[in-house]
C-alpha cells in the first residue's frame, strides 16, 4: 500500500543518514599556527630549503591531540577580521607585529594538512575565530554536543560550560596542553567561567592591547569580583574599594574597563551556517570551504 510504502522510504532515510556527532573538535588555527612557528626553529626546512617549522609545528598538535585525546570531528577556524574591536578601540591588538615572510610561504600548505587530516576549515568574513568559535560552541552546547575548543587565547575561559564544552589550552611549546573545566577556571582565576570578560575588564590583556585600569593586577582584579559580582557592581561602587590610588584609578579608566571587558567579551551571536546545516556530515568536505580564508 501506499502508507507501507512511505514507511519503507522513511526506514530507509533513517538508516542512510548519518547521527548528528556527540562530540567535536574546535581549534583556533591562527593561535595554533602562530604557537608552532615561535616555538620551533626557523632551520627546520625542506632539503630544498623551504621553511616547515609551522607546518611541522602544527601537524605535529594535530597529531598529538589525535594520539591523547582521540579521533573526533574536527573544525579549525581562522581570524577573518577583527570583528568590530577595532572601531571600540583603535589600539586593539595593535602590538601584534604582521605575519612575517617565512610564516607567509608556509601557510597556504596549512589548510592542505587539515584537509589530510580529513578536518574542516571555517572562517566567517570580517570577525576573529574565536567569536566564530563561541558562536559554533553556544549551538553545539545547545544541541548536546560535547565541545572541545583547543586554543592559546585564554579569553576562551569563558567559554567553559561543565559537561559539554571545554578549553583544551596551550602550553609551552606544540605539544603540552591542560584541559580546562569551570572548577580549573575558578583555581586559577578565583572566578567562574562566566566572569573571565569582567576580569579582563579590570586587568586588561597586553597580549592583545587590552587596556583594563592602570595598577590592577589578576590577584585585584579576582578579589575585587569576588567581593561585588561583577565589573558593573565594581564601577558602582568604587567608594567601597579599599586604597585610594585604586579608587581613583577606577574613577578615572572606568570607561577603559567598560570597553575592555566588551573587547573581552565573545560574540555569540554570529550564524555559523554551512556548520550547522551539515552537522550530521562531518566526514563530509566542507561546503563552501575557502582556501584563500587563510591568505
Amino acid at each position: 500500500t501506499e502508507d507501507t510504502a512511505i514507511e519503507e522510504l522513511a526506514a530507509e532515510a533513517e538508516e542512510t543518514t548519518p547521527a548528528a556527532p556527540t562530540s567535536l573538535r574546535l581549534l583556533d588555527g591562527s593561535s595554533l599556527v602562530y604557537r608552532a612557528f615561535f616555538a620551533l626553529p626557523e632551520s627546520i626546512a625542506t632539503s630544498t630549503g623551504e621553511p616547515t617549522n609551522a607546518i611541522f609545528g602544527f601537524v605535529s598538535m594535530l597529531v598529538k591531540l589525535i594520539d591523547e585525546h582521540g579521533d573526533e570531528p574536527t573544525i579549525v577556524v581562522w581570524d577573518r577580521g577583527h570583528s568590530g574591536s577595532k572601531a571600540l578601540h583603535t589600539e586593539y591588538k595593535a602590538n601584534r607585529t604582521s605575519r612575517p615572510d617565512l610564516l607567509k610561504e608556509q601557510w597556504e600548505h596549512i589548510p592542505e594538512m587539515v584537509e589530510a587530516l580529513g578536518y574542516w576549515n571555517f572562517a566567517i568574513d570580517g570577525f576573529e575565530a574565536d567569536d566564530v568559535i563561541a558562536s559554533i560552541a553556544e549551538r553545539t552546547r545547545a544541541a548536546g554536543i560535547k565541545t572541545t575548543i583547543v586554543t592559546g587565547d585564554r579569553d576562551a575561559f569563558q567559554l567553559v560550560d561543565d559537561g559539554l564544552v571545554t578549553v583544551l589550552a596551550t602550553g609551552r611549546g606544540i605539544t603540552d596542553t591542560k584541559r580546562y573545566t569551570a572548577a580549573d577556571v575558578v583555581e586559577r582565576y578565583g572566578v567562574g567561567p562566566e566572569l573571565i570578560p569582567d576580569l579582563w575588564g579590570l586587568k586588561g590583556d597586553t597580549s592583545d592591547n587590552i587596556p583594563g585600569v592602570p595598577g590592577i593586577g589578576d590577584k585585584t582584579a579576582s578579589s575585587l569580583l569576588q567581593q561585588f559580582g561583577s565589573l558593573e557592581n565594581v564601577l558602582d561602587n568604587i567608594d567601597q574599594v579599599s586604597g585610594a590610588k585604586r579608587k581613583e584609578n577606577l574613577t578615572n579608566h572606568a570607561e577603559d574597563a567598560r570597553i575592555s571587558k566588551q573587547l573581552a567579551t565573545m560574540r555569540r551571536d554570529l550564524d555559523p551556517g554551512p556548520v550547522l546545516e551539515t552537522m550530521t556530515a562531518l566526514a563530509a568536505p566542507m561546503p563552501g570551504f575557502c582556501r584563500d580564508c587563510l591568505t
